[in-house]
Formats: C-alpha cells, sequence, structure tokens
C-alpha cells in the first residue's frame, strides 16, 4: 500500500511533501529532485513558512539560488505541501525594455505639457488628481523596470525593527486620511539582520498598500518579531473575507489570468516575493477562517563577514516621496500635488 502511494506520488509533476507535527514523513521524486538535501525525518522550517493555525497556505521560498512557490494544507499537525519553480515574467526583454522606454517618454510629456496647466488657478485642471495619477504612473513603471533590472542587492548590517517603525510613522499619518490605522507591534527594541534597507522598505511597503486596500477603512497591523535564527514579519487587517474568485487568485499566484478589479497591474506582490528571495527569506499567505496573513520570514543577523556596514546608493526614486508613490493607489487625492513634480 505504502508502495503504490509513494509511485503515485513521484508520477505527479510538482514537487510533494507530507509533514507531520513539521517533520518530514514522505516526499515525491520531484521534491528530491528539487530540494537534493531533503530527508525522511527532516524539517523544510529552514527554507519555507508554514501556517501554525490557518488550513492553507500559499507562497514562495529560496534555497540557495532557487525560488520556489508553494501551496500547502494543514489539518490535525498534518501537513501536505507541493512546490514548483517560481515563474519568471512572461514579456521578453525587449517587450520590457520598449514599454519602459514609452512609459519614461509619456511621463516626461504629460509632466511638461499638463503640469503647467494643472498648476494655473483658472486651468479647472484639479491639481491634486492629476499629482495622485503621475505619481500611480511613476509607481507602475518603478515596478515595471523592477521586474525588468531588479534593483542591485546591497546588504549591510541593519535595524529591522527600526526600519519597521520609520515606515509606520511615515504611512500611519497617510493612511489615517484614507480612513485606515496602521498598528506596529514589535517587543525587541532592535533586531539585526543582513539586508538592503531600500528594497526592504519598498517590500514593507508593498505588503501594508494590499493589506490597506484589502482592509477598505478598517485597521492594518504589522508586527515583528525573532524566532530563533529567524526575523518574521506578519502583515494582517481585520477586511471582509476574500470571496471564491479572490481565494482561488492568492492560492495560484502564477497564474497569469487578468488581475481582478482593484488589485491594480499584480506586480506588487511580485516585487515583494523577488525582494523576499534576494534576501534568501520566504513569503507566505495564510488562508483561514479569517482574512488572508501575510508572513515574511527573513535570517537574522549577519550573514557572512563581507557584509559591509555602509554602502551607497543611486537615487531612483525620481525625487518623488518613496511613501507617497508605494501607497498612491488607496491614498486620497487631496494628499497629492504638484510640489514634488517639479
Amino acid at each position: 500500500m505504502l508502495d503504490s502511494v509513494q509511485a503515485l506520488l513521484d508520477a505527479f509533476p510538482e514537487g510533494v511533501v507530507q509533514l507531520q507535527d513539521g517533520v518530514v514523513q514522505q516526499a515525491n521524486a520531484m521534491a528530491r529532485y528539487y530540494l537534493p538535501k531533503l530527508a525522511l525525518g527532516g524539517s523544510l522550517s529552514q527554507w519555507a513558512v508554514l501556517p501554525r493555525q490557518a488550513p492553507a497556505g500559499t507562497g514562495v521560498f529560496t534555497v540557495g539560488e532557487e525560488a520556489f512557490s508553494y501551496s500547502c494544507t494543514s489539518r490535525n499537525g498534518e501537513q501536505v505541501i507541493l512546490f514548483r519553480p517560481a515563474a519568471q515574467t512572461a514579456l521578453t526583454q525587449r517587450q520590457l525594455e520598449g514599454s519602459l522606454r514609452q512609459l519614461r517618454t509619456l511621463l516626461g510629456e504629460i509632466l511638461a505639457e499638463v503640469g503647467p496647466a494643472a498648476a494655473a488657478p483658472e486651468s479647472g485642471v484639479p491639481a491634486a488628481a492629476f499629482g495622485k495619477s503621475f505619481y500611480r504612473l511613476f509607481r507602475l513603471m518603478d515596478n515595471l523596470e523592477y521586474m525588468q533590472d531588479g534593483a542591485g542587492y546591497k546588504p549591510i548590517v541593519m535595524d529591522l525593527a527600526g526600519l519597521c517603525r520609520q515606515v509606520v510613522q511615515r504611512a500611519y499619518p497617510l493612511l489615517r486620511e484614507a480612513g485606515i490605522i496602521l498598528e506596529y507591534e514589535c517587543a525587541q527594541s532592535s533586531l539585526l539582520i543582513s539586508g538592503d534597507p531600500g528594497l526592504l522598505r519598498n517590500m514593507l511597503l508593498e505588503l501594508i498598500s494590499n493589506a490597506a486596500r484589502a482592509a477598505g477603512e478598517g485597521l492594518v497591523l504589522l508586527t515583528v518579531r525573532r524566532a530563533g535564527q529567524r526575523a518574521l514579519i506578519t502583515v494582517s487587517d481585520n477586511g471582509p473575507l476574500p470571496d471564491l474568485r479572490q481565494m482561488a487568485a492568492m492560492l495560484q499566484p502564477d497564474t497569469e489570468s487578468i488581475p481582478l478589479a482593484g488589485q491594480g497591474a499584480g506586480l506588487g506582490l511580485a516585487v515583494a516575493r523577488h525582494i523576499v528571495q534576494l534576501h534568501r527569506g520566504a513569503m507566505m499567505t495564510e488562508l483561514g477562517q479569517s482574512t488572508p496573513v501575510v508572513l515574511v520570514s527573513l535570517p537574522a543577523g549577519a550573514q557572512d563577514g563581507r557584509v559591509q556596514v555602509n554602502t551607497p546608493r543611486l537615487q531612483t526614486d525620481g525625487g518623488l516621496d518613496p511613501v507617497l508613490t508605494a501607497l498612491s493607489d488607496i491614498l486620497p487625492a487631496h494628499l497629492f500635488g504638484l510640489e514634488g513634480l517639479d
């Protein structure tokens, strides 16, 4: 009987791992191929963030240079994980370069031609609405550019808890204008990791933006804690439960279907997942009886002696406020003006 079950698992095209109380009980041929160090009686905890309370989840984890997307179900201490290599962009390099070049040109033309008209009081053009649209366009271009070229990953020894506090302090008054309360919880005054502060800030803002969109007018909670050799970030909200179509989209993040209405272009979470992968971390969305919860797990502490304490980075935000840019889809228009678009 066990041999027939193993044969069935080995015929499955994705990696399949069965765990009991976190210990590997079975693994099929594809799982052993993707993870050569996987062993019965071992653990996946050093690679994947697995749901502890929720009955299902989906996410990404990184092993060496390889990134995998996975889904997981959990019941009575037993977990079944299905995983496969994370999907790459469907656009060719030439298509991305052409799209970005055209976007940059259009943004320049809009700013040069429409901006002065919007600034004139007699024009009747609402400057705040124009400013918000410009920020949203810039965010889309920025995400596309990131998906094309990435952003130079330059880790330093940094305080993750301090970075989270700074992000919350800047985003809190802005989100409050949209009827959203952003709260932060962390028992540690500091939590050192090897990371790129700029990229991690972008990742945090993307997760906060998605949670705020789901909450509507409600609460978004960002928590940070240390668990062994990992730093764990959790982003949750008190919005309504997703419907069946939204749940299916969350469980299959690598599909090529058109994003649902109100979801944006679907690049923000892809950018966040890639940033987590660069940091050799894992990211998952827990799906249960409450609203989805996003968990990010990053290695804590300095990873090697080559990590520099300081490193310069060229400015790539176009002079725009990065927090306003990241949250531009959900903030009210009156927060945007033409002052930063010179």
